[in-house]
């Protein structure tokens, strides 16, 4: 009866914190914790430790009151004694998500490099805090990204990759690219993101080195539409309207070439400025070229017709724009000549409406795209004739 009473006084926690009940209740270790985290709060390390000793003397998985027991000890100035009582820890759970983040902690106040680093990828693997843990090592490590790769095992590269894009540090993404290009290569999805987030930095060259198995021959991504569009990188981007404004969809007929074309159709409710199917190319600066295309179009009307313009993207100064297309028209095959100036080293390709000013301003019709090519123009020599 006596022992069910203390048990029933365990059950609600009801302690009283004084030296006599910690006595009393030494039988059980989860009343030793308690005591000792009251000890720690009131800042009596020793008598803290004295608890903790307590608790994982009567339960030896006790794996709480193991950890701020060491704790304790590293407050005490027993560094020795906390490393061995850490090291312990880890080899029971090494496992187990539930202890890992303040086995981090306190293995990077100790200095035990081994098991934080363990832990950090132990995390980021099983995807347990993964920015907490990222944003931890990057701390511990004083922003060094290329030690941060060499601690990190290989399959954590990708999350560290993302995580270091999300908060923008461009030049800290080189070192974890170029380390998981020679592990092997990377998957599609990922190479899409990177690239995308590069182009929106404009680091064109650095983009367009890792893109350049997607570019081709002709110059332009996905030149044909043949592959789905992933609106990314160097890739076509566009949307439809969500009011039905437009629609822009790959389409198997009507086409130019290859199995494929994209179709643009306007909806004749709005006199719309249309400006939503472009990409970003890579030039040159100061090389002359000649971009070619196939485009068709169904009962397009209004004076302002769709039309393909080339602006510079990372420099000003540049702008060409070819004529527009109005009406039903066969297949046809247009060209815009250019030359990209100094310091530009990517143009965007765009099919653009501008609004009319007529009282029959609504457009509606169709325009078929396909057949893009883009190539470098040889000037002629000085001494060459006709």
């Amino acid at each position: 009866m006596h022992f069910t009473w203390l048990e029933r006084q365990v059950h609600y926690k009801n302690y009283t914190f004084s030296a006599e009940e910690g006595k009393r209740l030494k039988s059980f270790p989860e009343v030793q914790y308690a005591f000792g985290r009251q000890a720690w709060m009131a800042l009596d390390a020793a008598a803290a430790a004295g608890y903790f000793r307590q608790a994982v003397s009567h339960d030896v998985l006790y794996i709480e009151a193991w950890l701020r027991l060491a704790e304790v000890e590293a407050s005490l100035g027993n560094y020795d004694k906390a490393r061995v009582i850490l090291a312990h820890t880890d080899s029971l759970v090494a496992n187990v998500y539930h202890w890992k983040w303040s086995q981090m902690l306190l293995a990077r106040e100790l200095g035990m490099d081994d098991i934080f680093f363990r832990n950090i990828n132990y995390m980021i693997t099983h995807g347990k805090k993964v920015r907490d843990t990222l944003q931890l090592l990057d701390g511990h490590l004083g922003g060094d990204v290329a030690n941060a790769v060499k601690v990190m095992h290989h399959e954590n590269l990708t999350p560290y990759l993302k995580w270091l894009m999300r908060w923008k540090r461009v030049d800290d993404t080189y070192s974890v690219w170029r380390k998981m290009a020679e592990i092997g290569d990377p998957d599609q999805d990922i190479i899409g993101k990177y690239v995308h987030f590069l182009v929106g930095h404009k680091r064109i060259r650095k983009a367009e080195r890792i893109w350049q198995p997607h570019i081709g021959s002709n110059g332009i991504t996905n030149a044909g539409f043949e592959a789905e569009v992933t609106r990314m990188g160097f890739d076509w981007r566009f949307w439809s309207d969500t009011k039905g404004l437009w629609e822009i969809q790959r389409v198997k007929t009507p086409i130019h070439e290859g199995s494929h074309a994209l179709e643009v159709s306007f909806a004749g409710r709005e006199n719309i400025s249309f400006h939503h199917l472009y990409q970003f190319v890579p030039v040159e600066p100061q090389n002359s070229y000649r971009l070619s295309f196939a485009w068709r179009s169904w009962r397009i009307t209004t004076d302002q017709g769709p039309f393909v313009e080339i602006y510079g993207y990372d420099r000003k100064g540049i702008y060409f724009k070819g004529p527009m297309i109005n009406g039903t028209k066969d297949w046809q095959t247009e060209t815009i000549e250019f030359v990209p100036p100094e310091g530009c080293q990517a143009v965007v390709v765009r099919l653009r409406r501008k609004p009319s000013r007529r009282f029959d301003s609504k457009i509606s019709g169709t325009v078929w795209l396909d057949g893009f090519r883009l190539e470098k123009i040889k000037p002629l020599s000085a001494d060459s004739t006709d």
